[in-house]
């Protein structure tokens, strides 16, 4: 038993619900052409987020640390990182696409999935 209960946090400073993006594996067409998989919408509630600083960002690629990133913690909700197969969760956070690139399993050490978000996009 965890000596703090993080996911009672999560709660506590929700931002949600928090829309993210998720796809299937692509397909190949009769063509041999790649055709992107089926994306489905997946509603996360309750979650906190915040802008990453520090050493978090060691978590990254180096190309991708001078990009903006977030932090998200979910209570129970795992995001997902790109493997082989398919790409990574989106998640839309204040009108902005940030791509999941790093997924910490904490369910053992207090019920929380953390992951580092990187901007996918820019406002103009």
């Amino acid at each position: 038993m965890p000596l703090l209960d993080v996911a009672s946090l999560i709660s506590e400073f929700n931002v949600g619900p928090i829309t993210v993006l998720r796809r299937t594996a692509p397909t190949l067409n009769s063509y041999g052409e790649f055709v992107a998989g089926a994306q489905s919408v997946v509603i996360l509630s309750p979650c906190a987020i915040h802008t990453a600083t520090g050493r978090v960002l060691d978590q990254l690629p180096e190309a991708e640390r001078n990009n903006e990133t977030i932090e998200v913690y979910t209570d129970g909700q795992r995001l997902y990182v790109a493997d082989d197969s398919k790409p990574p969760d989106v998640v839309i956070y204040q009108g902005r696409n940030y791509r999941i690139s790093v997924v910490n399993d904490f369910m053992l050490d207090g019920g929380v999935y953390f992951a580092l978000a990187v901007l996918e996009d820019t406002q103009v």
